[in-house]
């Protein structure tokens, strides 16, 4: 919830004390009498007011109204004075009860509702949503927006429920002082928060009942009522809304860094999000609100981007694509999260952001697509904000951490809930400075079935005994999950991986230059796979390549560059029986395979009717 009570400008009047002269001040008899038509349209208007029964001070009246402005992200309310229902009367989990059509309803406050509290000018707005059933709403009058002069001897009706039951009655603006209108309109007690009513215009209100005063000179005692026009509240709204009082929107500045490339086009914010989200977004250069939808060419004399951004949104993908000036992201704290489905790509290519506090306390529940959400953040090394995070729902967590060559812990991830993960590929490709990954050893990966680059390019990996227990058995791709993994020498956790329904195995081990011992994989079933191109290449230290010898790689047709650079290879025997007729891709197979001398084994290859043999031995 956005409860707003700040101090307002000192220009701003106080209202309990309009500063009225009163020879100007003197009550208009000459109103025209109601007609019938006029009764019947003002009365039709009952369900867009209500009786507020317990308000702060007693009983008072509440309108609802709907707001037509751009830059007022709810566009449904319920108004009525401060002195009603103020700041200390509305709390989250708190009610506010009132008579609405003759029955008592609630509304329930929560930290969703938008609520603004005023006392300097004494309202109270409230969101409402669909779900709240309101039957009717009056509308503002656009004409009196700063231009309320032209009110002046318009004539005006006031709903109002003096004594329980609705009454009206009709009056005139007599005069305007101080942004505050004089209306002779008879008021009773508990009509506080009545709303003004033009003529004619039924349906359109120009201001809300505040209270009245007697005032007396050397004739008579004159009454008169005052009240707040409506452009005054609107513009407050607005300035509460661009001040950031309440949390339903949330700024990001942004420093520009000038790119090296005269004539590079630079997005200064993620293109996509933009284009999903623009009546959701203010963007503003150098102090000055720009259009949204443009690709902006980022020029000498930019150096300050503030990104204003609605609180509830439902589609984060590509929030920040690109930002390369985005360095912490703390303002995102109070971001409303609960909604979002799809985080893929949020901070993606941000290659200068160092620290993500602000993402503690981030509800990503309802999310299903983390994919890529950090991936090329090359600066970032600390995920301790993560360490909350709810999961559960997400099934795409393919290059979440992609490029992320700074980091090197994850145990911020050890105790997250990925069991409807389906897509695990590339999550943490290039993470070039990651050595320790146990706080996967507890990672329920079982409905997986692309693993493909998880790790490619850790070349900081030695140790993956964590992965022992993972369930890969619904995996079908496993291509390059530990190519580049330089410092890996022991394979011995994967040694009961069921790889069974895998097709796609090539380059998982590829440039795994430290591994030299393979017993794991010996009994790995690959009946299903049809691609093993480079799955050992460059595994120079790789010499008994014996735990394979009863693989079925029957449904294979790639076997390009699979012992490709496999220097220390020696002794291919173990390949003898390999049934490899539907192979149609030998290409450079034991290309730099320097040490290996006896081919013999290879004889009774059935390879007859295939015919891409280039570089086959070649070195």
């Amino acid at each position: 919830m956005g409860v707003s009570n700040s101090e307002i400008s000192k220009e701003q009047k106080n209202i309990d004390k309009p500063n009225i002269i009163i020879n100007e001040v003197i009550p208009d008899k000459n109103v025209k009498p109601i007609t019938k038509e006029e009764l019947e349209e003002l009365y039709s208007y009952e369900s867009a007011i209500c009786k507020i029964k317990y308000g702060t001070s007693g009983p008072g009246i509440g309108f609802f109204c709907e707001i037509n402005d751009d830059d007022i992200p709810f566009k449904k309310a319920l108004f009525t004075n401060n002195h009603i229902l103020n700041e200390k009367s509305i709390n989250i989990n708190k009610e506010i009860k009132f008579e609405y059509c003759k029955e008592e309803k609630i509304i329930n406050i929560s930290k969703n509702r938008r609520v603004i509290a005023r006392k300097e000018l004494d309202y109270t707005c409230i969101e409402i949503f669909d779900t709240d059933k309101i039957n009717k709403f009056f509308k503002i009058d656009e004409n009196i927006i700063n231009n309320k002069d032209t009110l002046k001897n318009k004539e005006i009706f006031i709903l109002q429920y003096p004594s329980g039951e609705l009454s009206h009655d009709s009056g005139k603006i007599l005069d305007i002082k101080n942004d505050i209108l004089i209306h002779s309109v008879s008021t009773d007690k508990g009509s506080s928060g009545s709303p003004l009513i033009k003529r004619d215009n039924i349906n359109l209100i120009i201001g809300m009942n505040v209270g009245g005063h007697d005032l007396e000179n050397s004739n008579n005692k004159i009454k008169y009522n005052f009240a707040n026009p409506f452009d005054v509240i609107i513009n407050d709204i607005k300035v509460q809304i661009s001040n950031l009082i309440f949390k339903e929107y949330i700024t990001i500045n942004l420093i520009y860094e000038k790119s090296k490339d005269k004539d590079s086009n630079n997005y200064i914010f993620g293109q996509k999000f933009v284009e999903n989200n623009r009546e959701n977004i203010i963007l503003k250069i150098n102090g000055i609100k720009s259009e949204l939808i443009e690709k902006y060419n980022l020029k000498e004399g930019i150096n300050n981007i503030q990104v204003i951004i609605k609180n509830k949104l439902i589609n984060l993908k590509d929030m920040f694509k690109g930002v390369t000036s985005l360095k912490n992201i703390e303002e995102l704290k109070n971001l409303n999260t609960e909604e979002v489905t799809d985080f893929s790509s949020m901070f993606s290519y941000c290659s200068t952001l160092q620290d993500i506090k602000g993402l503690e306390n981030w509800n990503v529940s309802n999310g299903n697509d983390f994919s890529g959400i950090f991936s090329y953040c090359s600066s970032l090394s600390d995920i301790k904000a993560l360490e909350n995070w709810n999961v559960s729902n997400g099934n795409n967590f393919s290059g979440m951490f992609k490029e992320c060559s700074s980091l090197s812990d994850i145990k911020a991830l050890e105790n997250w809930n990925v069991s409807n993960g389906n897509n695990f590929s590339d999550i943490f490709f290039n993470c070039s400075s990651l050595s320790d990954i146990n706080s996967l050893e507890n990672w329920n990966v079982s409905n997986g079935n692309d693993f493909s680059y998880i790790f490619f390019g850790c070349l900081s990996l030695s140790d993956i005994h964590s992965l022992q227990y993972w369930n890969v058995s619904n995996g079908n791709n496993f291509s390059d999950i530990f190519n580049g993994c330089s410092s890996l020498y022991d394979i011995n956790a994967l040694q009961n991986w069921n790889v069974s329904n895998g097709y796609i195995f090539t380059g998982m081990f590829s440039f795994c230059s430290s591994l030299s011992n393979i017993r794991a994989l010996q009994n790995w079933n690959v009946s299903n796979g049809n691609n093993f191109s480079k799955m050992f290449c460059d595994c120079s230290s790789l010499s008994d390549i014996r735990p394979l010898q009863y693989w079925n790689v029957s449904k294979g047709n790639d076997f390009s560059n699979m012992f490709d650079g496999c220097s220390s290879l020696y002794d291919i025997k173990a390949l003898q029986n390999w049934n490899v007729s539907n192979g149609n891709n030998f290409s450079s197979i034991f290309h730099g395979c320097s040490s290996l001398s006896n081919i013999k084994a290879l004889e009774n290859w059935d390879v007859s009717i295939r015919n891409n043999f280039s570089n086959f031995f070649n070195g």
